[in-house]
């Protein structure tokens, strides 16, 4: 992920912002309140044959990865469908290969989202979620990322596109403009319009955007792609700050979370997400037992 990408990261302040107020009352109004809570954790993909050894056989094949990826996590961050809409018959491969309790995150097709730049989409979007109900109950949130140049002059586009998709559909929306996190009578315009909805907002952690960072919490529900530095040793500090965030955000009514763990190179998604599911599971967040750990890998230092 080269979004806020920087070579030296020795002067980054990586503390988390403080919580946000819009966030505390939502959580306070939210009409449907339920006393229950999901943690789920996810890479950006499940194609990466350097997990061999680690969290795939030795002599895996690339069909089977998907089978051994869902052994370990129980989400993913399915990058592949911003480039077009996999055949149905694929999608229900996909889904007759993970358990009942993986969930897959679509995001939305990069040629509705930074080419058309949301315009005349009702057929995309139509097709797009049509086709993704083909994961039955294993389709969780899809998400949509606007371009880093996509700012709020444009905002009555977006809140037009969000209008064309099925009521009840689960979708997270990534902003990357600096201009959405400025503009406070704007953000909060479009947060209403997602907690209406019940979409989420994406929280982006990563070194050189530290706006994309902002704490803004449209539903019972928390998308957030975090981005290390190569297990730096702020890493781990940084997912230590989130768990006690998120027991935080648990404690108001949080409902769910899709934490998606990247690396600037996905061969060392495997460590970073070793570290969170243990971390989660030792201190509560997540009942999910993560078995990501073969023992070559478990004998390697995280610090």
């Amino acid at each position: 992920m080269d979004f806020g990408r920087l070579k030296d990261i020795s002067k980054v302040d990586f503390s988390l912002p403080e919580e946000d107020q819009y966030s505390k009352l939502m959580f306070r109004n939210h009409p449907n309140f339920v006393n229950s809570f999901t943690f789920r954790l996810g890479a950006p993909a499940w194609s990466c044959a350097d997990w061999k050894g680690k969290i795939y056989p030795d002599k895996a094949q690339a069909p089977t990865f998907l089978h051994y990826y869902a052994q370990h996590f129980d989400t993913i961050e399915l990058n592949s469908t911003h480039y077009g809409i996999p055949k149905e018959s694929t999608l229900i491969k996909w889904r007759s290969t993970v358990g009942d309790n993986f969930r897959f995150s679509p995001k939305f097709l990069q040629s509705v989202s930074h080419r058309k730049r949301l315009k005349n989409s009702k057929d995309d979007v139509l097709e797009f979620t049509d086709q993704m109900l083909a994961l039955g109950d294993n389709l969780g949130y899809s998400w949509v990322q606007l371009p880093p140049d996509f700012t709020t002059k444009e905002a009555s586009t977006l809140f037009q596109f969000l209008d064309l998709f099925p009521k009840n559909y689960k979708l997270g929306v990534e902003l990357r403009h600096s201009s959405w996190f400025t503009d406070e009578v704007m953000l909060n315009a479009l947060s209403e319009t997602l907690t209406d909805k019940g979409y989420a907002l994406v929280i982006t952690d990563v070194a050189g955007r530290r706006d994309v960072l902002h704490m803004r919490i449209t539903t019972p529900v928390l998308m957030v792609r975090f981005v290390g530095n190569e297990l730096h040793e702020t890493d781990f500090k940084r997912v230590n700050d989130w768990r006690e965030r998120i027991a935080s955000f648990k404690r108001q009514g949080l409902q769910e979370v899709y934490f998606f763990g990247h690396q600037p190179e996905d061969i060392l998604c495997p460590e970073l997400g070793n570290y969170i599911g243990k971390d989660f599971t030792k201190h509560r967040i997540s009942d999910f037992t993560y078995p990501i750990i073969r023992e070559k890998l478990e004998q390697q230092s995280l610090f």
